[in-house]
């Protein structure tokens, strides 16, 4: 990917899923799962999230990431780091950690800064930053900052799991606005009883629909269009926080400067149809130094959130580079 692309709309975590296209079976234990949350209320479930999102820190920071942060994993999981194809499996992605540790021989550790959970509790969520604490021969200690997004799926014994997470390496810290909270500020749309298959169609609709808007309308006015008015973006210097800063810093992006867009091919969602996310790959087409048009290709994970009017409109949404064209 191209420094002057990595910059603008590069960041972060991209995540994978349950179900590979509208249509697609739901994961094995889903029922089990749904009737475990249901036992739970909003808030408990999205206490249990956080509460694993830390305990993955913690062992991450003991054991390292090969060991710590592969325990957390789903058996299907989908892990996207910057100028590769997805790692998928969690034993392929423990293979990968063992040969190429995120923490550098340092200790790693994962800090949350939001989460939410659907209203059935089957699908989360969790947006933050990760450092990883290293010791130079001097005994000073240095620190690496990363980005990312974690997408969680609730298994049938109640507990929580990793099903796809990106991980992508930053200058400095994500930070918050005066007055930003690790919930939602605005309302989402009252739950239903839908199909998992049903939901993602939905969110595929809204996803293909948003590439077509960046396409003739260009992707500055898209991701201010199909942003929700909260959403997060760990996008630039320190983040973006909600769509007025996410449309000053993309708005200048006109169709004529940069061409880009996408569709999805994987993704999951909640059956009480609040909550989805999608992950495909993307071309971004912009002119080159010399005026000839230069092509990257890049993976993303975008997470869909219902709104009380009954649009789709994205939570969080990161991308970060592959090889060529195929993946996600």
């Amino acid at each position: 990917m191209h420094r002057k692309f990595a910059g603008v709309i590069v960041t972060a975590s991209l995540g994978a899923m349950g179900c590979s296209a509208p249509g697609a079976t739901a994961h094995a234990g889903a029922t089990g799962a749904l009737e475990q949350s249901a036992r739970l209320s909003p808030t408990e479930a999205r206490e249990r999230l956080h509460a694993a999102d830390v305990a993955m820190s913690e062992a991450s920071a003991k054991s390292g990431s090969a060991q710590g942060f592969a325990s957390f994993l789903g058996d299907e999981s989908v892990l996207l780091l910057e100028g590769q194809y997805a790692l998928r499996g969690r034993e392929a992605i423990r293979a990968h950690l063992t040969a190429h540790p995120l923490e550098h021989g340092g200790t790693l550790r994962w800090t949350p800064m939001r989460w939410d959970v659907s209203a059935d509790g089957q699908i989360g969520y969790s947006v933050g930053q990760a450092t990883v604490d290293l010791k130079g021969a001097d005994g000073a200690t240095t620190q690496e900052h990363a980005r990312y997004i974690s997408a969680w799926k609730q298994q049938a014994d109640g507990s929580w799991r990793v099903i796809a997470t990106v991980r992508n390496p930053a200058k400095v810290a994500l930070t918050p606005p005066e007055g930003f909270t690790s919930s939602h500020t605005t309302a989402s749309a009252a739950p239903r009883t839908l199909t998992s298959a049903a939901v993602l169609a939905e969110a595929f609709a809204a996803d293909s629909a948003f590439s077509t808007l960046s396409t003739t309308e260009g992707m500055g006015h898209a991701f201010s269009t199909y942003a929700a008015e909260d959403a997060l973006l760990i996008a630039g210097a320190t983040g973006l926080f909600g769509r007025e800063a996410i449309t000053k810093a993309y708005g200048p992006l006109t169709k004529d400067k940069l061409d880009l867009r996408w569709e999805p091919a994987l993704g999951d969602a909640a059956t009480s149809g609040d909550l989805a996310f999608t992950v495909g790959r993307a071309k971004v087409v912009e002119p080159g130094a010399d005026g000839k048009p230069e092509t990257d290709f890049v993976k993303y994970l975008t997470i869909w959130r219902r709104q009380p009017d009954g649009t789709w409109r994205y939570v969080t949404d990161g991308g970060n580079s592959s090889p060529g064209p195929n993946g996600p």
